[in-house]
């Protein structure tokens, strides 16, 4: 049987062929491998497209104010606290016709008027005048709770009505129990106990019920 040797040109075709084939596969194996863009770029813009939830239901604790807005307003005589040092409790001695009392509250003075406003919302339960006292307004804020304003002038509210915080209740005046130009004592009064205002501002109110 004669072989047959093939020309030099039908070689060269195969191997162009052969080789042709081979990147053509290669192609198509790493083309399956490779992640598509697309499908990522749709998944980040998905992402970024949807809409954002707002946070809600976020209640902060509401905020016991002083009982004036002025920064001017200083303490004059502390609360009475039997527990305190002797020099803290000279401190809270109001002095009276040669008598020292015992403060229930904090007076609060400056040399300049100011305003006494409410430390917290609520209802004007009585209204009282007393030769040493001055003017006097009760708030009650709920039923365990009553803030009491001693010493004002100009008194702007009337019993029963309804204030909120910051309502302006009257003036500072110029009281027997303070020899400052203008001064109010503020009192707390917690189910029937009396409690330390300086205490009290930082209190949660919403367990004062």
């Amino acid at each position: 049987m004669t072989k047959r040797k093939l020309k030099g040109s039908v070689k060269r075709a195969l191997c162009v062929t052969c080789i042709s084939v081979i990147f053509i596969s290669l192609f198509f194996v790493t083309k399956n491998l490779k992640p598509s863009n697309e499908d990522n770029e749709e998944y980040v813009m998905d992402s970024l497209l949807e809409p954002i939830t707002p946070v809600t239901n976020i209640t902060e604790t509401p905020k016991i104010t002083r009982p004036y807005t002025s920064d001017k307003v200083r303490i004059s005589n502390y609360f009475y606290d039997k527990d305190a040092t002797n020099e803290e409790q000279e401190k809270s001695l109001i002095y009276y016709e040669n008598t020292y009392l015992q403060n229930s509250g904090v007076v609060y003075s400056s040399e300049e008027e100011f305003d006494v406003v409410a430390v917290y919302d609520g209802t004007i339960i009585d209204i009282k005048q007393d030769d040493i006292l001055n003017n006097i307004v009760y708030v009650s804020h709920n039923s365990s709770l009553t803030s009491i304003y001693y010493g004002l002038k100009d008194v702007n509210v009337k019993v029963n009505d309804t204030i909120t915080q910051n309502t302006i209740l009257g003036k500072s005046d110029q009281n027997k129990f303070c020899s400052d130009a203008n001064s109010m004592l503020f009192e707390v009064n917690y189910d029937g106990k009396v409690l330390n205002p300086e205490s009290f501002y930082v209190m949660d109110i919403n367990e004062l019920n």
